[in-house]
């Protein structure tokens, strides 16, 4: 009976791949129109309380597939175009009208692990069922952007290396105040850089590095890891600031005891969001009582097969992207104020040829923060490396 059950298993996967090779090829599609039924259909009835809506009610059910579609690397494939799908889960209701199964629930399951069951999380009545599909991960070209995202950012590393190495042997320029801060800012975007590249080494997609996924030392690195791009986003935003005082506010700019003011902003104003992402986006459901109950986890802030924000998510949207776009958006408008008062000085005729060039020198020093923009290039590189690792 197992043989039978092993073989008929492997065809439905491989009638699935033969579909999505004759169907999606090419597409932006990322889903198969072919799916199976693969657990038993539920029917499942709520009657309202008197004075209850029918319709305010979360209904956590637990539905045992019928084919294990194995852990993350079992579950991979890659057709003859280069095309990398997995096998998943999907927790779906049937529209009898339309005659037609409906993703409309949230789909729970341990992606390493999915012999344990699903959870669907519904919200209404009607037959539910979890459905077994393809999923387009990549086109192939998502192999040659992760080498390419290894090239530049190991440059880019080398290039911060090396920043340093110039600046901290001076030692008149690195008393100067755009010095100091450049240093740190050099120093936090070298460790964020390093521990995104170093994970490798640590954790593997099939789980068997010394970090396992998903687990305390897999958060703990996650959440690490969000830090220290907050904080590189920090002296983002302080480097502009700086500018802004130096050019722009030149009397009155001075702040006491600043650097350390700089670094509290810096290090401490980040320290919410990586918690924040862990403990409100990670989610726990248990069905059942006793010895029979069953526990599952929603991770919507770690990703699947790596140490980081899980991409596409509100966990990424709100406590990554967002201060990623308030940074560049902030960093624009001191660049304009900048900008304004280096035209303005060049149209004047009261200030004399030395102190013009004065200021202009003093703001290709300040505009060192360019770097910035570099880095952010490789942040598209790294993000593209990222959605690919989250499947790999």
């Amino acid at each position: 009976i197992n043989a039978e059950y092993g073989e008929v298993a492997k065809s439905i996967v491989s009638d699935i791949m033969r579909n999505l090779e004759s169907d999606g090829n090419g597409t932006e599609d990322k889903t198969v129109e072919k799916t199976y039924v693969n657990s038993l259909i539920t029917e499942v009835t709520v009657n309202p309380t008197a004075g209850n809506d029918d319709t305010d009610f979360e209904l956590d059910l637990f539905l045992r597939p019928t084919i294990d579609i194995g852990d993350t690397n079992t579950s991979l494939n890659t057709s003859t175009s280069g095309t990398r799908v997995q096998i998943q889960y999907l927790c779906a209701m049937y529209n009898e009208a339309e005659g037609r199964w409906e993703e409309s629930c949230t789909t729970i399951y341990d992606t390493m692990n999915p012999s344990k069951g699903v959870i669907c999380v519904c919200n209404h009545n009607t037959s539910f069922a979890v459905l077994m599909s393809a999923y387009e991960i990549d086109r192939g070209y998502a192999v040659v952007q992760s080498y390419l995202t290894w090239v530049l950012l190991g440059i880019s590393t080398l290039g911060l290396a090396l920043t340093l190495c110039f600046l901290l042997p001076a030692a008149e320029l690195r008393k100067t105040r755009s010095a100091k801060i450049n240093v740190c800012f050099t120093v936090s975007l070298i460790l964020a850089s390093l521990l995104f590249l170093v994970q490798d080494l640590f954790i593997k997609s099939d789980n068997s590095g010394a970090i396992k996924l998903r687990s305390v030392g897999c958060a703990v690195y996650t959440m690490l890891q969000h830090y220290l791009w907050l904080v590189v986003f920090m002296w983002m935003i302080i480097e502009g600031f700086l500018m802004y005082l130096s050019l722009v506010q030149v009397f009155g700019s001075h702040i006491s005891k600043y650097m350390l003011k700089f670094n509290l902003a810096a290090w401490l104003i980040p320290i919410p969001f990586p918690l924040i992402g862990y403990f409100v986006f990670t989610k726990s459901y248990t069905v059942g009582e006793g010895a029979t109950a069953v526990s599952l986890i929603d991770h919507k802030y770690m990703a699947e097969t790596m140490c980081f924000i899980k991409p596409e998510t509100i966990a990424f949207y709100t406590l990554f992207l967002t201060p990623l776009c308030l940074c560049i958006i902030i960093n624009l408008v001191f660049f304009g104020l900048v900008g304004k008062v280096i035209k303005n000085s060049k149209s004047t005729g009261n200030i004399s040829d030395n102190e013009q060039m004065l200021r202009q020198l003093k703001a290709v020093v300040s505009t060192q923060s360019t770097q910035t923009w570099t880095n952010l290039g490789n942040m598209s590189s790294r993000r593209s490396r990222m959605t690919m690792r989250t499947f790999d």
